[in-house]
């Protein structure tokens, strides 16, 4: 009896040994990323095989440009926020809704236009290869689909499905 409890117990240390191991192997990219000063730039990194001397300039650009994004956004929800009271306090479409959607339009021109620049800009400090599939990837997945980090109504980032960001008619391709 004695000797099936230890050998229950052996195993039982051994099959948790074995899980924690392959566990930590298999995570560990993600965690060493989560770790990083940056870390929502380490999958730029490893996706691209950026060296560290490229990873640094793309870091100054992105850090350049959060700051001329924040200010966009910033007069973006402002703009939201006009459209919204002229739409919610006008019984029909007036002049007034139509400077506030022509305002609100053209600041979502100017965003979409400066996510664009910073992906060229970005991907100027790859390797071609890896630029082409890069200025794909964040053509298709956040331009087109408006997934841009814009500002919230408390002025912070965050980073999740906009439409206002969207291109109109949502469907744009590389040939358009």
């Amino acid at each position: 009896m004695v000797r099936n409890i230890v050998t229950i117990l052996i195993g039982l240390t051994l099959l948790v040994s074995v899980y924690t191991g392959v566990y930590r192997f298999v995570t560990s990219d993600a965690e060493e990323a989560m770790t990083a000063e940056r870390p929502e730039l380490e999958w730029l990194r490893r996706e691209y095989q950026v060296t560290d001397e490229q990873f640094a300039e793309i870091r100054r650009r992105h850090e350049a440009h959060d700051v001329i994004c924040k200010e966009l956004c910033l007069g973006l929800v402002e703009a939201q926020k006009k459209l919204d009271v002229a739409i919610s306090t006008s019984p029909q479409m007036g002049s007034g809704v139509a400077e506030a959607l022509e305002a609100w339009s053209h600041q979502r021109e100017i965003c979409r236009e400066a996510a664009i620049e910073h992906m060229y800009s970005i991907s100027s400090v790859m390797e071609p290869e890896q630029a082409g599939r890069y200025r794909e990837r964040i053509y298709r997945e956040l331009i087109v689909a408006g997934r841009m980090p814009h500002i919230d109504d408390n002025g912070e980032f965050r980073d999740e499905l906009i439409e206002h960001a969207a291109p109109v008619g949502g469907s744009h391709t590389a040939d358009d």
